[in-house]
């Protein structure tokens, strides 16, 4: 049996021994080396010439550390970062710039890394698809300046870059060449080259709201195609720090506004847990900070003691905290707290999930104010106490005595409460006066007239308003009676100021006396307290409703608006003459047929009105002298 014959191919030595640049990479240093002794690239590597000082000083490709000490520390850095750091280099893809490979025909170091994708030096997007075959450019090739179709690449045409994408570059080529007292800005301050392009990666993924949900997963990501976004993002986060980062972090939260994931793993997913898993070391410091600044100022959702990612100090300054904190420290109940949210005591968020379950969040800053709010109201049980009455008697009066008492939730069982202001503004009524043990002969106090008179609610509150107004005197206060059940007047006085009221001179009006006083039919009074011309009360637990009208809001009224048959008066013509009248001066009703169906027209009282009646009364006397 006859053996094969094993062939062995045995390298031969190097006749052209060019030394690497400086600012050389070590892909590119290969390709040259090839080209120059007319081999193939992977003949280079079967030699066994790695990028590394001792193995070139062996082959006679590096001259001795004595000679040139600068290129061996600039050897061995690289080396190292090809040992150690081998994914921050991109020899998938072969970039170049053309303008500088025009300038000197060697490839920079920088082309060599990934999301290097700026000719720092002009400004340009590095090149790697070449525009004569359509291919993206090989290192298997045989020139170093020539496509493998045999194109020449200095001859391809660059575009402007943007200046952040350029920026980077530069920062990452003083990283790739730092010395130990180089000073960066943050957040690269303390980085190293492999840590600044997880950091890029990670801002140029990440802070992309349309982002896919692993997207640190890129796909050949040396090839310009897909690493020019990668790098326009990132670069616009750094140089613009760290406005530029919370924005990013603002449009993820707005692109995330479902209250089933009001939740950081849920809004912001791998970003947030990459952040404090990917992104560790104490390098990356300042955008985890940065993070959680803009968590205590601008996260709504909610902040769990249990996250131990965060620290305590955050959840005590966090702007936006979960009702339930907020509850705890106002006291009150989520009926309350909802309350003061929509009267905008407090500014909250109110969420509903998928499930019809609510997720309130509220600013902390705003718990003052809101405490504020809620310390100027006492409940009506208090309110009572301070006023002298009991709960049924309150219960009976609190609408028509205090108007701006309201129920501390949409329930029909949530409790009154009651602006303390309005009740001490009522019992400094009769600061300083004496009291007595006993009332005088012919007086009587309010807690008498609630215990034996006939009163009715609106009375006692219309009595009690009377006092404070001075309209009704009150002598002196009854010892042992709080608020205003002491409150003691003469009884002639009492009955005197009834029957005044009665007849419709008192300090409150039915619809009915009102309509009297305006000399117009009761429908029309009607119609002026519907219309909010005049502001009436509604009288609460009546048969069929009622409505009274203060004498204030009458004499108001009387000042503000007149009636169109009041002007017919003047100008001695018919309500109807008078409306064209008024129409030729440009005078139009505000009220009355055809405006909001009221029965009667109703004009504003104005200089302009007065000028016009004025001028047609003197036209009209003109014109009778003339006869």
């Amino acid at each position: 049996m006859i053996k094969p014959k094993i062939i062995t191919t045995v390298a031969q030595p190097l006749l052209v021994r060019p030394h690497p640049f400086r600012t050389e990479g070590p892909k590119g240093y290969s390709l040259r080396l090839a080209e120059a002794n007319w081999i193939p690239l992977r003949e280079v590597d079967a030699l066994g010439i790695v990028f590394e000082a001792e193995i070139l000083m062996v082959h006679g490709l590096l001259p001795n550390s004595s000679l040139d000490p600068d290129l061996h520390t600039k050897i061995r850095n690289i080396n190292t970062l090809l040992t150690h750091y081998p994914r921050i280099w991109n020899h998938q893809s072969s970039r170049f710039c053309p303008m500088c490979l025009a300038e000197d025909a060697y490839w920079r170091t920088g082309w060599e890394l990934l999301f290097y994708d700026a000719c720092p030096q002009h400004g340009v997007w590095l090149i790697d698809q070449c525009s004569s075959c359509g291919e993206e450019v090989s290192w298997n090739r045989q020139s170093l300046v020539r496509c493998q179709c045999g194109s020449d690449l200095r001859a391809e045409k660059a575009n402007a870059c943007p200046e952040n994408v350029r920026r980077l570059s530069i920062l990452m080529e003083n990283k790739l060449h730092s010395s130990n007292d180089q000073k960066f800005s943050i957040p690269f301050e303390k980085t190293n080259l492999e840590q600044t392009q997880r950091l890029i990666r990670y801002f140029g993924t990440y802070m992309d709201a349309e982002a896919e949900r692993n997207p640190l997963k890129i796909q050949r990501a040396g090839s310009m195609v897909n690493s020019w976004a990668v790098t326009s993002l990132a670069a616009e986060v750094v140089f613009n720090w760290p406005t530029a980062f919370q924005e990013s972090l603002q449009k993820i939260q707005s692109s995330s506004e479902d209250a089933d994931s009001r939740r950081l793993n849920c809004v912001f997913g791998r970003a947030y847990h990459y952040l404090y898993r990917g992104l560790q070391e104490a390098a990356f410091h300042p955008v985890r900070q940065a993070f959680e600044e803009w968590l205590s100022s601008s996260w709504r959702g909610g902040l769990a003691k249990r996250n131990r990612r965060l620290a305590i100090l955050l959840l005590a300054k966090a702007t936006w905290i979960p009702a339930t904190l907020a509850r705890d420290t106002l006291g009150i109940s989520n009926q309350r707290l909802l309350m003061l949210i929509r009267e905008g005591v407090i500014e909250g968020e109110i969420h509903f999930s998928r499930a019809g379950s609510k997720f309130v969040m509220v600013r902390r800053d705003q718990l003052d104010l809101a405490r504020d709010a809620v310390q100027g109201f006492i409940d009506m049980k208090t309110a009572g106490g301070a006023l002298g009455l009991t709960k049924k008697r309150m219960r009976q009066i609190l609408r028509y005595l205090f108007p701006e008492a309201r129920k501390t939730g949409n329930a029909a069982s949530m409790p009154w409460s009651v602006p303390r202001s309005a009740v001490e503004s009522l019992l400094a009524t009769t600061t300083g006066l004496g009291k007595v043990s006993i009332p005088d002969e012919g007086c009587v106090s309010i807690g008498h007239i609630l215990r034996y008179w006939a009163w009715t609610a609106d009375e006692i509150v219309s009595l009690i308003r009377a006092a404070c107004s001075k309209e009704v005197a009150v002598i002196n206060l009854l010892d042992g009676n709080a608020g205003v059940s002491g409150w003691i007047f003469h009884e002639t006085t009492l009955k005197a100021w009834k029957a005044k009221s009665t007849m419709g001179y008192g300090t409150w009006l039915s619809v009915t006396q009102m309509a009297k006083i305006l000399s117009i039919k009761q429908q029309v009074a009607y119609d002026l307290v519907k219309g909010h011309f005049i502001n009436g009360e509604t009288l609460h637990k009546q048969p069929k409703g009622g409505i009274r009208v203060s004498r204030v809001e009458v004499e108001s009224f009387k000042q503000k608006y007149i009636f169109c048959t009041e002007i017919a008066q003047q100008l001695g013509v018919s309500p109807r003459k008078a409306r064209s009248v008024l129409a030729g001066f440009y005078i139009h009703p505000i009220s009355g047929p055809g405006i909001d169906n009221a029965r009667q027209l109703l004009y504003f009282r104005n200089d302009e009105l007065e000028y016009a009646i004025q001028d047609f009364v003197s036209e009209k006397d003109q014109e009778f002298r003339l006869i």
